[in-house]
């Protein structure tokens, strides 16, 4: 199985002052492999979201070494850090983020544009992503218009929209309602099974971890078991 990323012996921590220094990672080591659904569970504090900032390249570690698709980015510029979140990592988080003024389909569309499509390919391709979520009837509809798992879907469509290697979604269901929250899990799991992306899942919920491939969990900066998930 081929890594995406390889994290050796990582730690991360905050100086606070002269005299504070708050430990945030203490020596993560994980592999995840190119094409999983990982899930990364743990109390608040334990490490998850400071994972994910330095996966998604929003953070440097102390110490340690970072590779991804077999680059070490540590050696990468800030502008090279800049241009691979822009094309190698989407993101989804707790607040949808969707620009308010643009309708459904033309906050997938933008993103298309900003990957180099012309804006008849955007629009054509933003409308097959709107049809896969689901929300062919709510196209032309704004953030304001839509619920908040219909919200979720689109920027998950976003998301999809990018040919990313990688999709780190943080807490994405947080203000959702249970039965919002369970699809908008199915549909990462979907997303991961039939476009073959790669995507980390941070969560609180245990529940959600089961449509994982492997259940990360972390204590006090620190992997204390993974486990295979059975399907």
């Amino acid at each position: 199985m081929e890594a995406l990323v390889s994290i050796r012996n990582v730690f991360k921590e905050y100086v606070m002052s002269s005299q504070l220094t708050i430990p945030a990672l203490n020596g993560i080591s994980l592999d995840i492999i190119k094409g999983e659904f990982l899930a990364i569970t743990g109390h608040s504090g334990s490490g998850k979201s400071t994972l994910l900032n330095l996966l998604g390249l929003l953070d440097d570690p102390t110490r340690g070494e970072i590779y991804f698709a077999g680059s070490d980015i540590h050696n990468f510029t800030e502008k090279q850090k800049v241009s691979f979140r822009l094309n190698a990592i989407s993101f989804v988080f707790q607040f949808f983020n969707l620009i308010e003024n643009y309708t459904a389909v033309e906050n997938i569309s933008f993103q298309l544009l900003l990957q180099g499509y012309s804006g008849r390919e955007a629009k054509n391709r933003a409308r097959e992503i709107i049809d896969f979520l689901g929300l062919s009837d709510r196209a032309s509809f704004f953030p304001h218009e839509l619920s908040g798992g219909q919200q979720q879907r689109v920027a998950i469509g976003r998301a999809l929209a990018k040919d990313s290697l990688l999709i780190l979604a943080d807490e994405p269901t947080a203000h959702l309602d249970s039965k919002n929250g369970e699809a908008i899990i199915e549909l990462l799991h979907d997303i991961n099974k039939q476009f073959n992306r790669t995507i980390v899942l941070v969560t609180h919920e245990k529940e959600e971890a089961r449509h994982s491939d492997r259940n990360i969990m972390m204590r006090d900066g620190k992997v204390v078991n993974i486990v295979n998930v059975q399907k």
